[in-house]
């Protein structure tokens, strides 16, 4: 599952994922994405502290094609979660976007934010 985080800030885009997401939870996403995009021209924070991966290779599939819809709406994305994430979503990210990415451990919701909105 999926949840919109950090609605305290209108200069940020955060979403935490917890568990397996499934394709229409992915697609469930992409709409809040597409509806947020407007406003938000500065950051994107995802949280991956409780992230199992996808349920199923079309979940996968549907959330590149996320990425890739939306890989020059974010100066900076901001990746919370565990280090076992990290090798994998680097290598991947560098070919989706062209925003400046950082990672942060697990709990620093607070200093991702601060540095996805350009502070």
């Amino acid at each position: 599952m999926f949840s919109e985080i950090l609605t305290e800030y209108d200069d940020v885009f955060g979403v935490g994922c917890k568990g397996k997401l499934t394709r229409e939870e992915i697609r469930r996403m992409h709409d809040l994405l597409h509806k947020r995009v407007a406003n938000v021209h500065q950051g994107l924070v995802i949280d991956l502290t409780d992230f199992e991966g996808y349920e199923g290779l079309g979940a996968l599939l549907e959330d590149l094609k996320v990425d890739t819809a939306h890989r020059n709406d974010f100066a900076r994305i901001a990746v919370i979660g565990d280090r076992k994430w990290m090798e994998w979503g680097s290598a991947l990210a560098g070919a989706l976007t062209r925003a400046e990415m950082r990672w942060f451990d697990t709990g620093a919701t607070a200093e991702a934010a601060i540095w996805a909105r350009g502070f």
